[in-house]
């Protein structure tokens, strides 16, 4: 499943995603190492916890289940940031388990968070 198609509708166009990647998320940034702190540390001030989505979680038997869940924080560092996806962490009882962002679908969150999630998408799909 590609990312792009998790968020249901457009916020920013791709004139403002682009801009506010070039000016605002990799602005002065030389080498992979820099794009990937100017990621998480956007990431770290914007996103905007707590807020749900559909988890693909597998179970014990193999199967996957698809399951709401509530996502409480970021996970990553900077070496996750050089591929194509990051990890945050879910809430599930009493436990908070790291997930992958491409596991996640049906996401709920502000509007901030979700056009931070737009551009995230862009950036890996261009």
């Amino acid at each position: 499943m590609h990312n792009y198609l998790k968020i249901k509708y457009i916020m920013l166009t791709h004139e403002e995603i682009q801009q506010k990647i070039d000016y605002e998320i990799v602005v002065d940034c030389y080498d992979d190492y820099e794009v990937a702190v100017g990621w998480i540390t956007t990431m770290g001030d914007e996103i905007e916890f707590p807020f749900t989505a559909t988890a693909e979680l597998k179970k014990k038997d193999g199967f996957v289940e698809h399951k709401t869940v509530q996502i409480v924080s970021l996970e990553s560092d900077e070496d996750d940031f050089h591929g194509n996806d990051f990890y945050l962490n879910m809430e599930v009882s009493e436990y908070i388990i790291p997930i992958a962002y491409s596991q996640l679908t049906n996401i709920v969150a502000s509007e901030q968070t979700l056009e931070l999630f737009q551009c995230w998408n862009h950036w890996i799909t261009t």
